[in-house]
C-alpha cells in the first residue's frame, strides 16, 4: 500500500509540472489528475500507517520484510508508513489430546500406552520477533502455526515419550487382591511433564496447565495386567488353602492327644448317652443304640 502511495505522488507531482508548464492546450485535465493522484496517495500512505492487532496478540513490527526488534500490543496501532505489522498469537494455546485422541507412547518392558493429555500454553511477547524471524510461512500455515507444528508439538511430544518411558501399569496391580485400579497421573507426571517442558521451551512459551485422564493400553499390555492380577489371586487363594490344612493338621493332632476315655465322657455329655459306655474298648457312642446293648 505504501509503494502504491508513493507512485500514485509520483503521478500528482509529474501532472503537477505539467499543469504550471504552459503547454498543454487543456490544463484543466492535469490539474484533476494531481488534486486525484494526490488524495489517494495521502490515503494510501496514511493508510499505510495504521494496522488493528487483534486481541491477546502481539504485533511484528518489520520494515522492508524484515522485524525491527520492536513489538506492540493490540488494538490499533500507528508505524512509519514503510514498516509493517506482522502479527504472533500470545493467546492461549491447547495441546489437546484426550479420549481416543490420546498419545500413544511406548512405556516399560516395550509395551504401549495412550495417554490423554490436555496441556494449555501460550508464547511469551518478548520472543515473538525472534519465533516470527525463524520460521516461514508454509502454504496455508501462518508463521506461528509452522512455529508451533515445528517447535512446540514436537517438543511436547518429547517429553511424554521421556517421562512415561519408565512407566510400569503393572505396578498399579494390588499386591493382595489383583485388582488394577486406574493410576493416577497427574499425581505422579504432572509436575515432571511441567518441568521437561519448561526446560526445552521455558525461554519461548509458558506452560499454565497440565491434565491427565486414564491411559489406554494396547491389547498385550491389557492382557499382561489380567495375566499378572490372575497370578496374585491365584497366589492368595494357595497362602488360604494352606493355612486352612495347617489348621485341620493342628486339630487334628489336638484330638489325638487327648485321652479317649475322657474325650468319649464328653461326647456322652453332650449327646446325653450313658458314660458306662466310655469303660469299654470296643464301645463307640457312634453305633446304634440297638447294637450297644446286645
Amino acid at each position: 500500500m505504501f509503494v502504491l502511495g508513493l507512485i500514485l505522488a509520483a503521478v500528482a507531482l509529474i501532472a503537477l509540472l505539467a499543469a504550471v508548464s504552459g503547454r498543454l492546450p487543456k490544463p484543466r485535465n492535469a490539474w484533476l489528475t494531481f488534486a486525484g493522484s494526490l488524495v489517494a496517495a495521502v490515503g494510501l500512505i496514511g493508510a499505510s500507517c495504521i494496522t488493528v492487532v487483534p486481541t491477546r496478540n502481539v504485533g511484528i513490527v518489520t520494515a522492508w520484510n524484515k522485524p525491527t526488534g520492536r513489538t506492540t500490543g493490540a488494538g490499533l496501532q500507528w508505524t512509519a508508513p514503510w514498516e509493517d505489522v506482522d502479527e504472533w498469537d500470545a493467546s492461549g494455546q491447547t495441546y489437546s489430546h484426550l479420549g481416543e485422541n490420546c498419545v500413544w507412547v511406548t512405556i516399560a518392558a516395550q509395551r504401549r500406552a495412550c495417554i490423554p493429555v490436555q496441556i494449555e500454553w501460550s508464547a511469551k511477547a518478548e520472543k515473538a520477533p525472534e519465533n516470527w524471524a525463524a520460521y516461514r510461512e508454509v502454504g496455508d500455515k501462518s508463521r506461528f502455526e509452522v512455529f508451533v507444528e515445528r517447535r512446540v508439538n514436537p517438543q511436547i511430544n518429547g517429553a511424554m515419550t521421556s517421562i512415561f518411558a519408565a512407566f510400569d501399569p503393572l505396578g498399579a496391580v494390588d499386591v493382595t487382591s489383583g485388582d488394577a485400579p486406574a493410576p493416577d497421573l497427574n499425581k505422579t507426571y504432572k509436575e515432571p511433564l511441567v518441568e521437561a517442558l519448561t526446560t526445552e521451551l521455558g525461554d519461548e512459551i509458558v506452560v499454565k496447565s497440565v491434565a491427565f485422564e486414564s491411559p489406554r493400553y494396547d491389547d498385550p499390555t491389557t492382557q499382561a495386567i489380567a495375566a499378572y492380577g490372575q497370578k496374585i489371586l491365584e497366589a492368595r487363594n494357595l497362602e488360604i488353602d494352606r493355612a486352612n490344612a495347617k489348621t485341620r493338621a493342628e486339630i487334628t493332632r489336638t484330638d489325638a492327644s487327648v485321652d479317649q476315655v475322657a474325650r468319649c465322657l464328653q461326647i456322652a455329655e453332650k449327646l446325653g448317652k450313658e458314660p458306662g459306655l466310655c469303660m469299654g474298648n470296643s464301645v463307640s457312642l457312634t453305633r446304634p443304640v440297638g447294637e450297644a446293648t446286645r
